[in-house]
């Protein structure tokens, strides 16, 4: 397979290499010059091959990229955008084993920083910043690592404590069984543990607290 020619393409930063047979390839200056690509080459089928790898594996690592300078993400969420836009399986597990080794790519800081954003913005338990993380594409054991600074105890306690404060305000209409009732399941709701819920419920209460059937 002999190239006939080599042109700038139109749109997209890439060149146009032509073939004897009619067949053309979209390629980036950067393999051209990494292949030594010159017009009259003749391209046997293997090398044609390794090209169109190359090619494939910078094309995807360029829309990884893009990817990640729009947002943080993990490497389920970035697996799952590649492939939606139909790079080929081989490349993206190379951009990612890549990306991972750069530290660009990181689940636990990803975690880490998630974390810390959901509960700035507002107080909610652990499970439900689990939850949140599994629907991510974190695996359970780094979301557990993740989580470790704020699933104890007296954390989730406070946690628990300034979303009590705000909702207990929104439930003063209903008489006292029924706010009790209803701080619980909106407590479940933020993804707090049971125990977690119960405390909370009695010093918001004064320790006025009846069993509730949750």
């Amino acid at each position: 397979m002999r190239i006939v020619s080599i042109e700038k393409a139109h749109r997209g930063g890439k060149f146009k290499v032509c073939f004897e047979e009619e067949g053309e390839l979209l390629l980036s200056k950067e393999v051209i010059v990494d292949f030594g690509l010159r017009r009259n080459d003749e391209i046997s089928s293997e090398r044609m091959q390794q090209i169109q790898d190359a090619q494939s594996y910078q094309d995807t690592y360029i829309a990884a990229m893009r990817l990640l300078n729009y947002q943080m993400r993990t490497t389920a969420e970035l697996r799952q955008r590649l492939h939606m836009k139909e790079f080929p399986p081989g490349a993206i597990n190379r951009v990612l084993d890549k990306l991972t080794n750069l530290g660009l790519v990181d689940d636990v800081r990803f975690a880490e920083a998630f974390i810390a954003s959901k509960v700035a913005s507002k107080p909610i338990g652990k499970r439900e910043l689990e939850r949140k993380l599994r629907e991510k594409g974190v695996s359970k054991e780094t979301a557990s690592q993740a989580l470790s600074d704020v699933s104890n105890d007296e954390t989730q306690i406070e946690f628990a404590l300034q979303a009590a404060e705000i909702k207990i305000r929104s439930l003063k209409r209903y008489e006292l069984k029924k706010r009790r009732e209803k701080l619980v399941a909106f407590l479940a709701r933020r993804g707090f543990d049971w125990d977690v819920i119960r405390k909370v419920v009695r010093k918001m209460f004064d320790g006025d607290y009846d069993a509730v059937d949750i």
